[in-house]
C-alpha cells in the first residue's frame, strides 16, 4: 500500500512530543507501507537532520520556509494580524501555500492508496487533496487547549483572546473532523471528547507509545536531590505550567527541603519565564538539549504540573521508562492508563502536589520501587511497535471501506441506469 503524510514540521531533532510520536509511528509503518512524506524545511538548522528525515521513509521531499523566531516583534505582530482572521492563529501558523502545492503536485505525479494529514492545524495544507482516502492523525483536541487557556486567563484581554480563539478552533475541528474519512485520537478522552462535541463517529484511538531501549533506567546514575520537567518551553502549556509551579508549587517544596534543586530541560524559554526564574534560588534553565536523558537520570523525581492541554504526554512514559517517580496533574496524566499510587502520583491543588514531591525525595526506597515498577508497565505495554501496528491496522480499514463504498456507489450508478 503506497501512503502519502503530511507532517507540516521537519521532525528532526525529536524536541517535542509530537514530533517524536510522529516520527517513531513513521519509522514501524515505512517497515509496513511503501511511504512518502513531506514536510517544511528550514536551512542551515535542518539540514544535518536531512539523513534522519529520509531514514523513516521510502521518498522525504522537502519545501523550503523560514518559521519567523518567536517572542522577537515581527512574531507578536503577526500574532496580533492573524487574530483578525476567520482562521485559529495555529491554523495560520502551519499554512504554506508551497507545501499545499507540493502536496496536490505529488498526488498528481504518482498514485497513492491514502494521503495522512498530522495535526488539525495542518488541514488547510489538505483542503484541496480530493479522489482519495484521507486520515487525520490528531495529537490532541486543539479546541480542548484554547478553552483551558480561555478558563485560566486573569487578563481580560487574553481571555477575550482565548475565546475567540477557542470559537474559531471549535468551528474548524469540528469541520475537519468531519471531513476526512478516519480521524485517530490518542486516547479514549479525546475520542469520546470529539464524539461528543462534534457528533463524529469517524474517530479511532491508538495508545501513546514510548521507546523502551532508548529511555532505560540507569542504574550506576546517582540521583541528586533534584526535581526535573522535560518539554518544549516554546509549547504555552509548558510555560504555564513552569510558571504555576515556580511561583506556587516550589516553595512549598523548599521551606521542607531547602536543598532541593529543580532543572528544566526544554528549548525556547520566553522572556517572562526566564525572568521568573533569576527571581528563584536552585532552579536552573538548560534551554536545548541534544538528549535529554542524563538530566532526568540524575533527578529524583520527575514532575509534570500540566494545567492546560489535550491529547496525551509522552513525556510521562519515557520518565517512567527510566524508572523516575512522576508526580503529575490529573490534566498531565490525562489520557494515559497509569494508576494513581502505583505507577505515578497524581494532585491537583498545590499543598499535595508539594507533599508529594518532598515525599519522594524523602523516601528512596518508595521512589525506586515506584519507579522500577512503572518502568515495567510500560515496558510490557507501550513500545512503539504495538502502537504503530494499531496505526497501520487503521490505515488498511480504511482504504478497505474507502473502496468498498466506491464499488457500492458505482453499483448503484448502474443500476439507476
Amino acid at each position: 500500500m503506497k501512503v502519502v503524510f503530511l507532517s507540516q514540521r521537519f521532525l528532526f531533532p525529536q524536541d517535542t512530543g509530537g514530533k517524536i510520536r510522529t516520527s517513531k509511528i513513521l519509522e514501524q509503518l515505512n517497515k509496513i507501507f511503501s511511504l512518502t512524506v513531506l514536510s517544511n524545511m528550514e536551512s542551515p538548522q535542518d539540514d544535518p537532520y536531512l539523513p534522519e528525515m529520509e531514514r523513516i521513509c521510502d521518498k522525504f521531499i522537502p519545501v523550503p520556509w523560514v518559521e519567523t523566531k518567536r517572542y522577537t516583534l515581527q512574531w507578536y505582530l503577526e500574532v496580533l494580524k492573524k487574530s483578525f482572521s476567520r482562521y485559529p492563529v495555529p491554523m495560520l501558523n502551519d499554512y504554506s501555500a508551497e507545501l499545499e502545492r507540493a502536496v496536490l503536485d505529488e498526488l498528481n505525479r504518482q498514485s497513492y492508496d491514502l494521503a495522512i494529514c498530522d495535526f488539525m492545524q495542518s488541514t488547510l495544507n489538505f483542503q484541496h487533496v480530493k479522489n482519495i482516502p484521507r486520515l487525520l492523525f490528531q495529537h490532541n483536541v486543539e479546541a480542548t487547549i484554547a478553552q483551558r487557556h480561555m478558563q485560566r486567563a486573569k487578563d481580560p484581554f487574553f481571555k477575550i483572546f482565548w475565546w475567540l480563539q477557542f470559537k474559531k478552533m471549535f468551528y474548524h475541528e469540528k469541520k475537519q473532523c468531519g471531513l476526512f474519512d478516519r480521524v485517530i485520537a490518542v486516547s479514549e478522552n479525546d475520542k469520546l471528547r470529539m464524539e461528543d462535541w462534534y457528533g463524529v463517529n469517524n474517530v479511532c484511538t491508538i495508545p501513546t507509545g514510548v521507546d523502551t531501549e532508548f529511555y532505560a533506567a540507569t542504574k550506576n546514575s546517582k540521583e541528586k536531590k533534584q526535581i526535573v520537567f522535560v518539554g518544549a518551553m516554546d509549547w504555552l502549556p509548558n510555560d504555564d505550567a513552569m510558571k504555576y509551579f515556580l511561583n506556587s508549587i516550589f516553595p512549598l517544596i523548599q521551606k521542607q527541603e531547602p536543598g532541593a534543586h529543580f532543572i528544566i530541560v526544554g528549548r525556547n524559554p520566553s522572556p517572562a519565564l526566564k525572568k521568573t526564574i533569576n527571581k528563584i534560588p536552585n532552579v536552573k534553565l538548560t534551554g536545548w538539549v541534544e538528549d535529554t536523558r542524563p538530566y532526568i537520570a540524575e533527578s529524583a523525581v520527575f514532575i509534570v504540573p500540566i494545567r492546560i492541554g489535550g491529547g496525551t504526554r509522552m513525556k510521562i512514559y519515557e520518565g517512567m521508562a527510566m524508572g523516575k517517580a512522576i508526580v503529575s496533574t490529573s490534566i498531565g496524566a490525562e489520557g494515559l492508563p497509569v494508576k494513581h499510587g502505583e505507577h505515578i502520583y497524581l494532585a491537583d491543588t498545590e499543598t499535595r502536589f508539594a507533599e508529594y514531591v518532598i515525599k519522594l525525595l524523602q523516601n528512596t526506597e518508595n521512589r525506586q520501587r515506584m519507579g522500577m515498577g512503572a518502568r515495567q508497565y510500560v515496558y510490557n505495554n507501550f513500545r512503539w511497535k504495538k502502537v504503530a501496528e494499531a496505526f497501520a491496522n487503521i490505515c488498511q480499514e480504511t482504504v478497505k471501506r474507502n473502496n468498498t463504498n466506491a464499488l457500492k456507489s458505482a453499483e448503484s450508478l448502474m443500476t439507476s441506469h
